[in-house]
């Protein structure tokens, strides 16, 4: 079950940051922007599979799953809230629930890092993590599933 992650990864993660750069200057919302990384991002894990025109619609897929996923983050998530999100990653157990309120945003959270694995980015054995995030804004929570790998510090979303 375990994909190898190439320097594709990487390199998506490089691109994210100069988009990351360039959506500041346009004035776009933490949503807009985390839309964008997600589909960049996902883009690049769906084209490590499947092959011909195979891989041409799982990097749709991933961009499409990617762009969700940062959208609904985004929309969501303050700085508060991904420091919290980080602190989960880097030590909370799998299956261990971490709960917080943003009393900023109104948003209550839910956090369970599920399952911890290495893969291989840029030829080196990285740590990631699947996890499952509900968020309850005062209607119906929207659960939010994904995989996240430690790059040069940074939990950088896989899917």
């Amino acid at each position: 079950m375990k994909k190898v992650l190439s320097k594709t990864l990487l390199a998506a993660s490089i691109s994210a940051t100069v988009i990351l750069s360039g959506c500041a200057a346009t004035g776009m919302t933490d949503g807009e922007t985390r839309a964008v990384v997600g589909a960049v991002i996902g883009s690049a894990v769906g084209g490590e599979f499947g092959k011909g025109d195979g891989r041409r619609v799982t990097k749709l897929l991933g961009a499409a799953l990617g762009g969700y996923l940062g959208a609904t983050l985004g929309r969501n998530l303050d700085s508060s809230d991904k420091s919290y999100v980080d602190t989960a990653m880097n030590n909370t157990p799998d299956n261990r629930q971490v709960r917080w309120n943003n009393s900023t945003t109104g948003a209550n959270y839910a956090f369970t890092p599920t399952q911890s694995y290495q893969a291989t980015v840029n030829q080196a054995p990285t740590q990631c993590r699947n996890y499952t995030m509900l968020v309850d804004m005062g209607g119906q929570p929207e659960r939010v599933q994904g995989k996240a790998c430690l790059v040069n510090g940074q939990w950088i979303n896989a899917q």
